[in-house]
């Protein structure tokens, strides 16, 4: 269902993003959708010029572009950077959800040694322990549970039932999706007298600003020091990263991945769904680790890997290649063989 009440005409979406229009700029447009289920009073998007046959079946109202195309019927928003301007675009038509009232909710339960900015909001059932700050115009949904010695600066957002530990810092404008849990023990352990003993994790977090972190992850405390993640890095739903893990600035994490304990991560670094980093390794600024791949060892700046166990993407490309062909190379392989044996067997006879 349309959630969105905005109506802005093409004009106006033009002007605010910085486009230009190809057509008819006074039609009204209520929203964006995809080029197969958009519907009039929308825009749709393309973004190759082989989708655009496709644009003569849709019922959109117009239609986002980076290049011109030719004999469209509908209104064209021709715009430099198709992705920038489609995310500027979806922000306008963000839907307007009630704001979280400022203040404590009568549920919450606040220690009276926690500082709290007069513009914040502590919602219902929240849980505030001692000594803990919470900077202006910080949002703390329902359920939401900040441990003693912990901080969250100005203009974080934490979603519904999110779990901070004791001595965990996050920083401004930071974003924590609903059940993920900053600060829980580390999985270390060391067999004495026979039985695995947890080694004690007294360290913290600290998560710098412009952090965001999906649904369900979980980011674990350091045995000693801080686990680290560095500002703008992106989290997706459903990661662990694991004690002492030191994550550099405006990383992506997507779902599903894994990093194991005291690896570090350079700057720029794309780890894709269900990758994983094995424990005491490191990937240098901007690497690409691919999807499902699982790395063992060090990889420098820029590397680009995939597999398991990961190694140079081209490289990977290639065994894939070998390996698809292991049926046919098995049967040739059968077949010569049957060629030798006969060889011999008719020089063996001679």
């Amino acid at each position: 269902m349309d959630q969105s009440v905005v109506m802005l005409t093409l004009d106006q979406i033009a002007e605010t993003i910085g486009g230009r229009v190809i057509g008819d700029g006074s039609i009204k447009i209520r929203s964006v959708n995809s080029l197969a289920e958009a519907q009039p009073g929308q825009i749709t998007f393309i973004t190759s010029e082989r989708h655009a046959g496709l644009l003569s079946g849709s019922k959109a109202s117009a239609v986002m572009v980076a290049v011109p195309l030719e004999d469209v019927h509908i209104a064209q928003l021709l715009v430099a950077d198709l992705q920038s301007a489609l995310i500027a675009v979806l922000d306008l038509f963000a839907p307007h959800l009630k704001k979280p009232s400022v203040g404590l909710h009568p549920t919450a339960v606040v220690d009276e040694s926690a500082t709290i900015h007069p513009s914040a909001c502590i919602g219902p059932h929240c849980t505030i322990g001692p000594n803990v700050a919470i900077g202006e115009e910080t949002v703390l949904e329902s359920g939401c549970r900040v441990g003693e010695n912990s901080s969250i600066g100005r203009g974080s957002y934490l979603h519904a039932n999110v779990v901070i530990y004791p001595n965990c810092h996050i920083g401004n404008t930071c974003i924590l999706h609903s059940n993920s849990t900053i600060g829980a023990t580390g999985f270390g352990y060391y067999p004495v007298e026979g039985r695995p003993k947890l080694i004690p994790h007294n360290g913290g977090v600290i998560i710098e600003d412009g952090v965001e972190i999906g649904a369900n992850s979980c980011v674990d405390r350091a045995k000693f020091g801080n686990t680290v993640i560095g500002a703008g890095t992106k989290i997706d739903n459903l990661v662990q990263i694991a004690h002492n893990v030191i994550i550099g600035r405006c990383c992506l994490i997507a779902g599903q991945t894994g990093v194991a304990g005291s690896t570090c991560l350079g700057d720029g670094v794309i780890m894709a769904g269900d990758s994983g980093a094995s424990d005491h390794i490191t990937i240098g600024d901007g690497a690409i680790v691919g999807a499902c791949s699982k790395l063992f060892d060090d990889i420098g700046p820029g590397e680009k890997v995939f597999g398991v166990p990961a190694m140079d993407v081209g490289k990977a490309r290639r065994i894939n290649v070998l390996t698809r062909r292991l049926p046919d190379l098995a049967t040739r392989l059968k077949t010569l063989e049957k060629q030798v044996d006969q060889l011999l067997a008719e020089k063996d006879n001679r």
